[in-house]
């Protein structure tokens, strides 16, 4: 599973008045409503939302929306005014400009999450993206789904809080049912059984790579755990500290990236079933312990 960054790649609406809850960034926001606005104001201009607004340059709602302006708190409140936005679009809009805005996962986490408070009342599209990206955000709901393909597997909430290790609440095990269900990566045979879905998570790439980010963070947590946890014969913790090139970097991430297809080609071959088997969390970090020079 990837965490590299992706431009956010979100279709701009050219119907109706857009909402920023429809968005996950608030360039592209920006960009619909002004679409929005020349369509259904004659009056509408660059030149008129900075009067309205109270901007000396004539050009600031262009410069935001191109992304070569930031946005103030005051000013997040003025483009609130003149945009015309309701007190919930309001508080929709200042989340979707701090979540633009933030410098770090921990912000961005959370104003994902205000963004996203009201996702019950949301349209079915925005309520699929806030289970994909709360599903790839609990450690333990995509070892569940490997669980699920074994067969010793119950659905139960209880027996899936017990079997995983360190142990969670069985509340928090049908909440990761139930998400896996929502986004594919579970569904029901023919029989009513649960199994292991194939679907893959497809929402907005900038969430996709914040949750991406939040599940490696939460493995990275748990192997440190694993540490103090397990004992060694249960648990294979190592590593390299090596210096190497910009170009022997690459070459090495290429190789471990064949290596991880080798892996799951070994482990999934149909040939050599195993009698036993656990879930295990198996990471590769290439990360640098140094910087450059100056």
């Amino acid at each position: 599973m990837s965490d590299t960054p992706a431009n956010d790649t979100e279709t701009e609406s050219t119907t109706g008045r857009p909402t920023p809850e429809s968005f996950t960034d608030h360039c592209a926001y920006l960009r619909a409503m002004i679409a929005y606005l020349k369509r259904t104001q004659k009056q509408f201009s660059y030149r008129y939302f900075s009067k309205i607004a109270g901007y000396a340059s004539p050009n600031f709602l262009k410069l935001v929306a191109e992304g070569q302006r930031q946005l103030s708190p005051e000013s997040i409140q003025k483009f609130a005014d003149a945009l015309g936005l309701d007190e919930r679009e309001r508080d929709q809009f200042e989340a979707l400009v701090r979540l633009g805005q933030a410098t770090t996962d921990a912000e961005r986490n959370r104003f994902y999450g205000k963004l996203r408070r009201t996702a019950d009342a949301s349209p079915p599209a925005l309520r699929l993206e806030r289970a994909q990206y709360e599903v790839y955000s609990l450690w333990y709901a995509i070892p569940l789904r490997d669980l699920i393909a074994e067969p010793d597997f119950v659905e139960d909430p209880e027996w899936i809080a017990r079997r995983l290790h360190p142990r969670i609440k069985p509340s928090e095990a049908q909440r990761a049912l139930t998400l896996l269900e929502q986004t594919g990566l579970a569904s029901r045979d023919a029989s009513g059984r649960l199994v292991r879905g194939q679907a893959k998570i497809a929402t907005a790439p900038k969430v996709r790579s914040l949750a991406v980010r939040n599940y490696h963070r939460a493995m990275l947590a748990h192997a440190s755990q694993a540490l103090d946890g397990l004992p060694v014969e249960s648990r294979d913790i190592t590593s390299l500290t090596v210096a190497m090139s910009r170009g022997q970097y690459e070459a090495v991430c290429a190789r471990v990236a064949a290596f991880r297809e080798e892996l799951l080609d070994f482990i999934e071959d149909p040939a050599n079933p195993p009698a036993e088997r656990e879930i295990f969390s198996l990471g590769f970090q290439i990360v640098p312990v140094t910087q450059k020079k100056g």
